[in-house]
């Protein structure tokens, strides 16, 4: 009984579902903080936690796994760029735009946001960034922009050179990345943890609800919904996508973004963001193929103080000089061996998912032992909601490669998603051992 009252206090506190999780890993938070505590009666613990703010928030920090990198799925980054530079500054010419990335665990996500926007073309005094979350630890970790490589995944690592400096195994974010971003312990279950409504222009809420009960889930989206603006966008994680939202969200064509508009009702079917090819896509940083990093001669309409002409940023600290980046779309691949994967990747990005899905099929009867083209038709499954298909295919791919960590993940949250907690809790613990 004791157990169950400490699942329902932390369900009360924080929201959080014992089961998303399993009771075991509860059970074991329990034991180690009973031991750190020098208690070894449950009951005596139960009322400690109940009367100590302090002991909640120790056991948060063993409750709650960080778990992200650096463009972590890369797709709402492509999205983000897409967006600010064809729609959001076209409209906002001076303006301020407002992030908001809850929650923030290591700070891997809102640095990824604000490098997005610097390589999209914004200057710093163009946008800022609030990054939340419960974890003082997570937050204490995300304030010091330190990273190992575990922070960093995926084939094309080329914003760790320009935005990090490398000392032995470690990368040093540089600071005036750092300074972009204003982080801020809150708790969802606290109405007025943030601001005022209407205040952010961009929601990144990934991986947040999967983990909480259905009234706090509830708690969750009115809050989202009261603090974005109309019109604004919210990203939630892949597994959040079956959430119920309320009706003003309408959700945007972007295949793998998982991202969802505010719109006035009165307008809502006339203002779906539609994928146009013909729109620069997002730099090299956030590709995955090897492909050549050609420049688009077309750059688009800059903030005043860029010099698109001199490709450098004009005034300001020298700390913030960036070369202006033309974000071309992507071009394939010039190694044979991977030109068709890359294609599909490309017909992807596009929104044109079943040529993408049979040129991804025709490459795998190709070559068939080849783990990655499992994980991106996966992806692929995925978009189109075919969730059967896609845990096949990351099967495939964590058979052909046992540690695959992108199939891996994909897997443990299909499992989350249809409640098999058994399943995801043994894959989470297989994540686990390969991060150490």
């Amino acid at each position: 009984m004791t157990q169950a009252a400490i699942e329902a206090f932390l369900r009360q506190k924080i929201g959080l579902d014992a089961m998303t999780i399993g009771s075991s890993t509860i059970t074991r938070a329990v034991h180690r903080r009973m031991a750190n505590c020098g208690l070894t009666d449950i009951n005596i613990y139960l009322t400690r936690l109940q009367s100590s703010p302090q002991e909640l928030q120790e056991l948060i920090e063993i409750v709650v796994i960080p778990e992200t990198w650096f463009f972590r799925d890369r797709a709402p980054f492509v999205f983000l760029s897409n967006y600010v530079i064809s729609e959001w500054w076209p409209k906002n010419l001076g303006k301020t735009l407002r992030v908001l990335s809850f929650p923030c665990s290591t700070g891997e996500e809102p640095y990824s946001i604000a490098i997005a926007l610097l390589e999209a073309g914004l200057s710093s005094f163009n946008f800022s960034i609030d990054a939340a979350d419960i974890s003082k630890v997570a937050l204490q970790v995300a304030q010091q922009g330190i990273y190992g490589k575990n922070s960093f995944r995926g084939q094309n690592l080329d914003f760790r050179e320009r935005y990090f400096t490398n000392t032995g195994d470690l990368y040093h974010l540089q600071e005036f990345v750092k300074q972009k971003v204003n982080f801020i312990q809150a708790n969802i279950r606290e109405p007025n943890c943030l601001i005022p409504p209407n205040y952010y222009d961009l929601i990144f809420c990934k991986n947040l609800l999967i983990y909480l009960d259905q009234p706090s889930i509830n708690q969750a989206i009115q809050l989202l919904n009261n603090w974005l603006k109309t019109p604004g966008i919210l990203f939630l994680g892949h597994s959040e996508s079956g959430q119920k939202l309320p009706p003003e969200f309408a959700s945007v064509r972007h295949p793998l973004a998982f991202a969802y508009r505010k719109t006035d009702m009165a307008d809502r079917a006339s203002v779906l963001v539609k994928k146009d090819t013909n729109k620069t896509n997002i730099s090299e940083f956030v590709r995955e193929s090897k492909g050549a990093e050609s420049r688009s001669n077309t750059s688009p309409r800059w903030p005043s103080r860029f010099s698109t002409s001199q490709g450098k940023f004009v005034g300001g600290d020298a700390s913030e000089m960036l070369s202006v980046r033309s974000i071309a779309p992507e071009t394939a691949n010039t190694q044979p061996a991977n030109a068709d994967l890359d294609t599909a990747r490309h017909l992807a990005d596009r929104g044109e998912l079943p040529e993408a899905t049979k040129l991804c099929q025709t490459y795998l009867s190709q070559n068939p032992t080849n783990a990655d083209a499992y994980v991106l038709l996966g992806e692929i499954y995925q978009a189109t909601g075919d969730r059967f298909q896609a845990e096949q295919s990351f099967h495939k791919a964590t058979y052909l490669e046992p540690n695959h960590y992108e199939a891996l993940i994909h897997l443990a949250l299909l499992k989350e998603e249809r409640a098999d907690i058994r399943g995801a809790t043994i894959l989470r613990q297989r994540i686990q051992r390969l991060e150490k």
